[in-house]
């Protein structure tokens, strides 16, 4: 594991043009959700009557049979669904590209090839991965069919009592579980269908190497962890202008480690797939 990670470090030098490109291109994501936060969801925030501003439990009823009237009737409202509804499905169709280009950019570096082959990838590999990302959706999906019944009644509850939300943390936990297992399984397929070994061996490669991958993005994965949670923090106890250039700055590193991720598992499957 320690090995995969050293070497896919390497490969994060290689590979810098990606993560300033992927840095931009969430800079201005997140610019977007800034923008729709401060128009459309802070002016109904400020309505919400909060008991220390002495509102009761009646007012907060009210308030959202009027939101959830507001979300049918609308126009402004459902106008700004529309617009966060479309861009986040373009986003969601845009990933499958990038992540075919990362995947190329790793074969060539393994191979020893030097070059800018990240654009070339997503016009190769963007295809097949979108359909890879299209059953990973569909698998994701899936358990909420029988999850969502049983936690409807949890969710309703917890919009006037808070601790009721905790009864939905253990199905939370289990549905992310499931979500990093899929997820993982079909990057491995990935490999090795875009390198050409076939995706049935590399799903082998996997369960062969299922203690260092799951300890890699353990690891790795923690430092997204920390990113976050140091946004969190810096917003709830330096609010103003630290907390907006961390924000603004923290795509960099939260990019980073989710690149460095892919390269170590990558590292990882071809030590098995193509050991030296």
């Amino acid at each position: 594991m320690k090995s995969a990670i050293s070497r896919s470090w390497i490969s994060m030098k290689e590979q810098f043009y990606i993560l300033i490109l992927l840095f931009i291109y969430r800079l201005l994501w997140g610019y977007f959700l800034y923008r729709f936060v401060r128009s459309a969801v802070i002016p109904v925030l400020l309505r919400y009557p909060d008991t220390h501003a002495g509102g009761s439990g009646l007012g907060r009823l009210l308030y959202y049979i009027e939101g959830q009237a507001a979300l049918g009737g609308d126009p402004a409202v459902q106008r700004w669904l529309w617009l966060l509804l479309g861009l986040s499905l373009l986003r969601l169709l845009i990933s499958p590209f990038i992540r075919a280009g990362l995947l190329h950019e790793l074969h060539q570096e393994r191979k020893g090839e030097r070059g800018l082959f990240f654009f070339p990838g997503m016009r190769l590999y963007g295809l097949p991965v979108f359909l890879f990302s299209l059953a990973e959706w569909l698998l994701s999906a899936l358990p909420l069919y029988w999850l969502l019944p049983k936690m409807y009644t949890l969710l309703l509850g917890g919009l006037l009592d808070y601790k009721l939300l905790l009864k939905f943390l253990p199905y939370l936990l289990a549905w992310m579980l499931y979500l990093y297992i899929v997820r993982t399984v079909l990057l491995y397929m990935q490999f090795g269908y875009t390198a050409g070994t076939g995706m049935f061996s590399a799903l082998l490669a996997y369960l062969r190497l299922l203690a260092p991958s799951t300890g890699a993005s353990l690891v790795l994965g923690a430092g997204g962890l920390v990113t976050w949670l140091l946004s969190a923090v810096t917003a709830l106890f330096y609010p103003g202008l630290p907390a907006l250039l961390f924000r603004q700055f923290a795509p960099l590193p939260s990019t980073l480690f989710k690149m460095w991720g892919i390269a170590a598992q990558y590292h990882l499957w071809s030590s098995k797939t193509f050991p030296q």
